[in-house]
């Protein structure tokens, strides 16, 4: 009966409105999407630039994702009406950076056996000694970043990643070349 009581008073406290908006709050966090952070610089006349060029990644770990990404930037930049140019004639670099991340994710029953009152031993607690998997997993992550720059000033910035759902070499192919289409895709077109 008395913890009915401490429940009541809580509830007409409004403590437990406010726990329960902190939870809600946390979940939703724990949504947060994978969409690209896109930068543009202020005043930049994106129209008077006619030309770039790719500038290879300086953490080069793979020649063949590395040589997809440079003619998936190249592809996309020659759409938006741009031509590509050596590199010391183009108006503009476009450097790129890749990495891989892994996340772990899944769920994970906890488990724990504690005293009840007068005694009694058992049930579930929060605080566990045990720590089950119960579907544990590891996604893998493409990461990549793109910095347009201009006379040695960055222009547009953009970073994204993308899940690989498979481990084999056309599916991440695929999911850069989607990337890439998501980063640059709110670049101006001329």
């Amino acid at each position: 009966m008395d913890t009915i009581m401490r429940l009541v008073k809580v509830v007409k406290s409004g403590h437990l409105v406010f726990l329960l908006a902190f939870f809600i709050a946390l979940a939703l966090n724990g949504c947060a999407s994978h969409s690209p952070q896109v930068k543009f610089a202020e005043g930049v006349n994106f129209t008077a630039i006619n030309t770039f060029y790719v500038e290879p990644p300086l953490n080069s770990l793979n020649e063949t994702i590395e040589s997809h990404l440079i003619t998936a930037i190249t592809s996309i930049m020659q759409r938006k009406g741009l031509r590509p140019e050596t590199k010391d004639k183009a108006d503009i670099k476009v450097a790129f950076l890749p990495s891989t991340a892994h996340k772990e994710g899944g769920s994970s029953l906890n488990i724990g056996v504690g005293t009840g009152l007068l005694g009694r031993v058992g049930g579930i607690s929060l605080g566990s000694i045990f720590k089950v998997p119960v579907g544990e997993q590891v996604s893998q992550y493409q990461n990549l970043h793109i910095d347009i720059i201009q006379n040695g000033s960055f222009i547009y910035s953009a970073a994204g990643s993308a899940e690989l759902k498979a481990a084999d070499r056309i599916t991440a192919q695929e999911a850069l070349t989607k990337l890439v289409n998501e980063l640059l895709e709110p670049y101006p077109a001329k």
